[in-house]
């Protein structure tokens, strides 16, 4: 329960174990249904949700989306857990951390929208050609600690050789949020960090993005949809039409080309502007990181522990029947358009 201790949300997951899962039989939702959908920070590595949103998919399919943004992968989690949410994206981890204390009421991954890490690394000064190596010594600002990204930077620094903590200093002291700040401000020789974040320290002249992570740790099942079993039995047409949508703005995202998807997702960025929206969406597809389709792959998952593994994050491998249910994915895909 360490982990827990660190999130601060062991009094809600104690919750979870000894409620009773409120199951019933699955009956399809009439009319519009309101769906609040939690994600994990707004970024247009989501580019597809974002699509969707504003191409009117969610609305052909019958469902007003509530879309928050969490601010952070524990904050996401509790709010599904205190029943704020309905339906949380988020990193597949924490379905997995959730589900190893057995609650009544677990936790579901049950559809993918990003395949590989989105993060990029940016440093003080430019780095060309870029060299992991040439990391050793420096000051590395991390993400935090159990996170996706955190465990996603440390694999692929010991990939290269490097090994956190040892051949460079591995700076976790700073929140997700003011991550860009803090490395603005001389926090750190280098920051794994998302975008527009990214984008935004190029722009002000503070730094330059020198790689991507997502290509060098290759597919794994990343940030998903994850909801309550509870939830799901109780409406499981929901849980399909949504992932038709979002299955709609995977195909738009694949088939369409960056300048293009920013205009669609443009109106999720105001203050943005079209230039530097269509360089980050540019980004982004050249580290193909976004999933084609919603299924959440075995595979993928399987690498996901192994991450998580090699980052004592777990002692046992969780498996995939326990925390995945692909066949909401699967039958919207068999469904679609």
């Amino acid at each position: 329960m360490k982990w827990w201790r660190q999130l601060g949300i062991v009094g809600l997951l104690l919750g979870v174990l000894v409620l009773g899962a409120g199951c019933g039989l699955s009956t399809p939702d009439q009319g519009t249904f309101t769906l609040r959908l939690h994600e994990v920070t707004h970024s247009p590595f989501y580019a597809p949700q974002y699509v969707a949103l504003t191409q009117g998919y969610f609305e052909e399919e019958g469902l007003k989306v509530d879309l928050v943004d969490g601010k952070g992968g524990d904050k996401v989690t509790t709010a599904l857990l205190s029943g704020e949410a309905d339906v949380i994206l988020v990193g597949a981890e924490m379905t997995i951390y959730v589900n190893e204390q057995n609650p009544a009421d677990p936790m579901v991954i049950f559809a993918r929208l990003t395949k590989r890490d989105g993060s990029f690394l940016v440093a003080r000064k430019p780095m060309d050609p870029f060299r992991w190596e040439d990391l050793r010594g420096l000051q590395y600002l991390a993400q935090r600690k159990g996170g996706m990204p955190d465990m996603i930077g440390r694999y692929v620094l010991k990939k290269h050789g490097l090994e956190p903590g040892k051949d460079l200093e591995y700076l976790q002291h700073v929140d997700y949020a003011n991550l860009g700040p803090a490395f603005i401000s001389g926090v750190g020789d280098v920051v794994q960090i998302f975008e527009p974040y990214a984008s935004t320290i190029e722009k002000e002249g503070k730094g330059y993005v020198v790689a991507a992570l997502g290509p060098d740790s290759g597919d794994v099942l990343y940030t998903s949809y994850h909801t309550r079993k509870s939830f799901l039995d109780a409406h499981r047409d929901v849980l399909v039409r949504f992932t038709r949508a979002i299955y709609r703005g995977q195909q738009f995202v694949l088939t369409h080309s960056p300048e293009e998807i920013a205009k669609a997702i443009a109106p999720q960025f105001e203050g943005m502007d079209l230039d530097t929206l269509t360089r980050i969406v540019t980004r982004l597809k050249d580290a193909d990181v976004f999933g084609h389709d919603p299924l959440p792959p075995r595979e993928d998952y399987e690498q996901t522990i192994t991450i998580l593994m090699d980052n004592a994050m777990l002692k046992d491998r969780f498996p995939y029947e326990k925390a995945v249910d692909p066949s909401i994915a699967a039958e919207a895909m068999a469904t679609s358009p």
